[in-house]
């Protein structure tokens, strides 16, 4: 059986742990206090969402990068909901309830329903953990698990992990993230969608302790880049209850997490600045290129239906106003066609990648 938290004996941390436990305080405050500048509907907090959304999906084998959702929206090929909306309102509903809901384990049942919306799976399993052995996604696929709890056990083992995130004294702040994320993956207890489930734990939990980084941190394309060591250390607590090690990648995956956020706010925003300037500098700051120089941050691929459609132009207008951004290199023709064409925001996406 899963030991509950916290670990014992108590845990014993080197100098080098304690270093990395700095160092991730030190980076998630420096980002706490860049967010502060940017409303929850400003391109860099919906952008940063939206990145990590389909960097966690893709852990689990979601087939599309960040670039091919936008492909798939500018041609009105993305159904509806997508696992990338239903993330993205699992990790908002979750925000949300951390703020009026004590109850950890509602929260956490709840990100699941919101991540299961509209699934083949039957609406009598909603807001219910497993009732079997049997796990229904490929993300077990990208891990062999050697243990996984029996049902009976989950109840149980929740009810232990949530007295837990409600407490979670014994250790500093980051170090509680650690236990708590990788406590909740060993118990996997759901039938599906544990690893997103539990990837917007992290961030709900340094939410819980009053550390606001607004959702916005990088943790998934990170440990996407990492994904091997990432479930071997998840793998070793099953075997070895190795959790320093666990630890030390946990601290340095947030430390990364938090830097790779700051470079990815500071590049848009000095785009953002940058594009401004053109158009200023070219007389052209008109209501309609306004509009469009704005949109293709939030929608950086685009054709001249999408934007006659979405923006509400004419033809003609649409036809002007991508020319002007063309002209002064905010936007690029990339299918080299006269029809059918296709414009990217593609320094915009290429900070993204």
């Amino acid at each position: 059986m899963i030991k509950s938290l916290p670990p014992e004996p108590k845990l014993r941390f080197d100098s080098e742990t304690i270093t990395l436990l700095n160092a991730a305080d030190y980076s998630l405050n420096r980002l706490d206090g860049i967010l502060t500048i940017f409303s929850e509907n400003h391109i860099v907090s919906s952008t940063l969402k939206l990145r990590e959304a389909i960097e966690s999906l893709r852990i689990d084998g979601y087939p599309f990068s960040l670039t091919d959702y936008f492909s798939l929206c500018c041609l009105d090929k993305l159904q509806e909901p997508s696992p990338a909306s239903n993330y993205l309102s699992a990790s908002n509903l979750g925000l949300r309830l951390i703020k009026n809901v004590s109850r950890s384990g509602h929260i956490i049942k709840s990100i699941h329903n919101e991540l299961t919306k509209d699934t083949s799976q039957e609406i009598s399993k909603h807001n219910a953990y497993r009732s079997t052995h049997n796990l229904k996604t490929n993300e077990e696929n990208r891990r062999s698990i050697k243990y996984v709890p029996p049902p009976e056990e989950i109840p149980f083992l929740m009810e232990r992990l949530e007295s837990y995130i409600a407490s979670d004294v014994s250790y500093p702040l980051m170090i509680n993230a650690a236990l708590v994320h990788a406590q909740f993956e060993r118990i996997h207890p759901f039938d599906s969608h544990n690893g997103l489930t539990g990837r917007i734990l992290i961030q709900l939990h340094v939410q819980w302790k009053k550390r606001f980084v607004n959702n916005c941190l990088q943790i998934s394309n990170v440990l996407n880049k990492r994904k091997n060591e990432y479930f071997e250390l998840l793998e070793d607590l099953e075997k070895n209850e190795g959790w320093l090690e666990w630890i030390k990648f946990f601290l340095t995956t947030m430390i990364t997490s938090a830097n790779d956020t700051i470079g990815i706010i500071k590049s848009v925003f000095d785009l953002e600045q940058t594009g401004y300037k053109k158009i200023l500098d070219n007389s052209a700051a008109t209501p309609v290129i306004l509009k469009l120089y704005n949109y293709v941050f939030f929608q950086p691929i685009i054709t001249i239906p999408h934007i006659t459609k979405s923006l509400s132009f004419t033809k003609q207008t649409a036809n002007v106003v991508v020319s002007k951004l063309l002209e002064l290199n905010i936007l690029e023709e990339v299918t080299g066609k006269q029809r059918y064409r296709k414009f990217k925001n593609k320094k915009f996406l290429e900070i993204l990648k």
